[in-house]
C-alpha cells in the first residue's frame, strides 16, 4: 500500500472535505497523513491523522484568519499587509526555508500528494513538482473553468439552455468581473509563483488549455461533488467529479444534539466562520432570525453565531431560540427540517445528502454559483443578507419548508448523491494516480486525460 499525503493550506472547508476520503483511503490500508499551518493541526487530529505543522514561524495558530479578511477584502492597507506577509515568505523559501518541506517529505516518503487551499496550493505544487512526486488538487467546491460555456463560481447567474448570444455575453461579463477583481485583490500573487518556479527551474508550469485553470500551476483536479449538482456545461478534460464525500464521522466539537431534545421542527442556522461583512451586518441579520423565531413558536431554532458577534449583543432571544457560539453541522442537520445559511459548499452538499431544504444567503467567494446551482435544482431559496427582515427571514422559512417542488427535488439529489456516495469513485481515482508499483491489486490505471498531462509534464 501506498503513503498518502494532504498538504492543505488552511481552509475550514478544505479540510471539512477531505476527511471522507482519507478515512476512505486509511480503512483500504493505505498511510494517511495532513501536512499544514498551525490552525490546521486541532481539526486535523481531531478527526484521527497525523500532522505536519509546517512554516509555524511565519503562520503560527491564529493567523491565517487575520490574513483572509474577507470581510474588507478591497482595504489597502489590509491587501498591503498580506503581500507583504507574503513577499516575505516567498523571500525565505527562495533563500532556503524550503528545505522544512523537503525534511518532512524525507521523513513521510508520500507517494501521492494532495493539495488544497486554493490559489495558495500551487506553492506547495511547485515544490512537489521539483521531487517529482505525483500529485493533484484536491478542491472543496466547484471549479468551473472559462471555455465550458459556464459563469465563474463566484457568479450568481444561471445559465438557460438557449445558448442565445446575449446569455453568452453575460458569462463573458462575469468572467472578465472575475478576472479584474483577480487582479486587484492578488495582482501580486502571479509574480511570487514565478519567482518560486523560477527556483525549482520549473518551466512552462502554466499549459495553455482550451479549459483554463485560474490556478497556475496544471494538475489534475479532483472535485468532491456529484457532476449532477453542476450546471450542464462541457467537461474540462483534467477535471474529474467523484462522490460528496461527507465524513459523517467528522468531529466538529461543540454541544451534542441531545442537549436539544424537542418534539417541534428544528431550524439550524450557521454562517460559516469566515467574516465577510461589518460586525453590524451580522448583528442585524441574526435579529432577523431572532424575529423569525420569535413569529415561529412551534419550531425551535439554533443559531450558531461562529464568532461573528457574541450572544450578549443580540439582546434577549426568544424562549424558542438557542444562541451558540459553534454546532456539530452534521448532527444538527440530521435533525433540522430547514437550514439558513451562506451557501458554503460543503453545508449545502450536507444539507443534500441529510435532505434539508436550505434558506441561503451568500456572501462571497463560491457562495453565489453554489447558491445558483441549489436554486436552478429547486433544492432551496434564496435570500439577500442586505435587506433581510424578522419577516422576510419567516416568509423564507416558510417557504423551503412547504414547497412540495423542493421536497420533490431534494429527493431526487438525494438519492443522486447516495448513489455517488456509494460508488467509491474517489478513491479509485486516487489510487489510480500512485506509481503503478504502489497501487493495491485490481486498482485501474489513471484516466486516459491523465496519462496524458503526466506524459506533457
Amino acid at each position: 500500500m501506498a503513503n498518502i499525503l494532504f498538504f492543505i493550506v488552511h481552509e475550514v472547508g478544505s479540510l471539512n472535505a477531505s476527511f471522507r476520503l482519507a478515512l476512505d483511503l486509511k480503512e483500504r490500508g493505505h498511510g494517511v497523513a495532513y501536512a499544514g499551518v498551525a490552525d490546521s493541526r486541532a481539526s486535523v487530529e481531531a478527526n484521527g491523522f497525523e500532522f505536519i505543522c509546517l512554516f509555524e514561524r511565519f503562520f503560527p495558530k491564529g493567523s491565517i484568519a487575520g490574513l483572509v479578511e474577507p470581510e474588507r477584502p478591497w482595504r489597502l492597507s489590509a491587501r498591503l499587509a498580506r503581500n507583504a506577509m507574503f513577499a516575505r515568505f516567498i523571500d525565505a523559501l527562495v533563500a532556503g526555508a524550503d528545505a522544512e518541506v523537503f525534511e518532512a517529505f524525507e521523513r513521510a516518503k508520500p507517494d501521492l500528494v494532495l493539495l488544497s487551499g486554493g490559489r495558495y496550493a500551487e506553492w506547495p505544487a511547485l515544490m512537489v513538482h521539483s521531487l517529482g512526486v505525483p500529485a493533484a488538487f484536491l478542491g472543496s467546491t466547484l471549479v468551473p473553468r472559462r471555455g465550458s460555456g459556464l459563469p465563474p463560481i463566484s457568479s450568481g447567474l444561471i445559465p438557460r439552455p438557449d445558448g442565445s448570444i446575449w446569455q453568452a455575453l453575460r458569462i463573458r461579463a462575469a468572467w472578465t468581473r472575475r478576472e479584474i477583481t483577480l487582479a486587484l485583490l492578488e495582482g501580486r500573487h502571479a509574480v511570487l509563483t514565478r519567482r518560486l518556479a523560477a527556483k525549482y527551474g520549473v518551466v512552462g508550469y502554466r499549459r495553455d488549455a482550451d479549459f483554463p485553470m485560474e490556478i497556475a500551476v496544471t494538475l489534475p483536479q479532483i472535485i468532491p461533488f456529484p457532476k449532477c449538482f453542476d450546471f450542464p456545461g462541457y467537461d474540462a478534460p483534467d477535471q474529474y467529479f467523484i462522490e460528496p464525500s461527507i465524513s459523517l464521522e467528522r468531529n466538529d466539537g461543540g454541544f451534542v444534539s441531545s442537549d436539544i431534545a424537542d418534539d417541534r421542527p428544528l431550524a439550524y442556522c450557521a454562517l460559516g466562520t469566515y467574516k465577510w461583512r461589518p460586525k453590524r451586518d451580522y448583528l442585524r441579520f441574526f435579529r432577523a432570525v431572532l424575529g423569525a423565531a420569535a413569529a415561529s413558536p412551534h419550531r425551535r431554532f439554533v443559531i450558531a453565531l461562529g464568532g461573528h458577534v457574541r450572544p450578549e449583543e443580540l439582546g434577549e432571544a426568544p424562549a424558542n431560540a438557542r444562541l451558540v457560539d459553534y454546532a456539530p453541522q452534521l448532527q444538527m442537520l440530521q435533525h433540522a427540517d430547514v437550514m439558513i445559511g451562506h451557501a458554503g459548499a460543503n453545508s449545502v452538499k450536507e444539507c443534500i445528502f441529510f435532505g434539508v431544504p436550505s434558506v441561503l444567503f451568500p456572501l462571497g467567494a463560491d457562495h453565489p454559483g453554489i447558491a445558483a446551482r441549489a436554486r436552478y435544482h429547486g433544492l432551496a431559496v434564496c435570500g439577500d443578507f442586505g435587506t433581510v427582515t424578522s419577516a422576510s427571514m419567516k416568509s423564507l422559512i416558510d417557504d423551503a419548508t412547504t414547497s412540495l417542488f423542493i421536497k420533490a427535488q431534494l429527493r431526487i439529489m438525494r438519492a443522486r448523491f447516495a448513489e455517488a456516495e456509494r460508488s467509491g469513485a474517489g478513491v479509485a481515482l486516487i489510487e489510480s494516480l500512485l506509481p503503478r508499483d504502489r497501487r493495491p491489486s485490481g486498482a485501474a490505471d489513471a484516466p486516459r486525460a491523465l496519462q496524458l498531462l503526466e506524459a506533457d509534464a
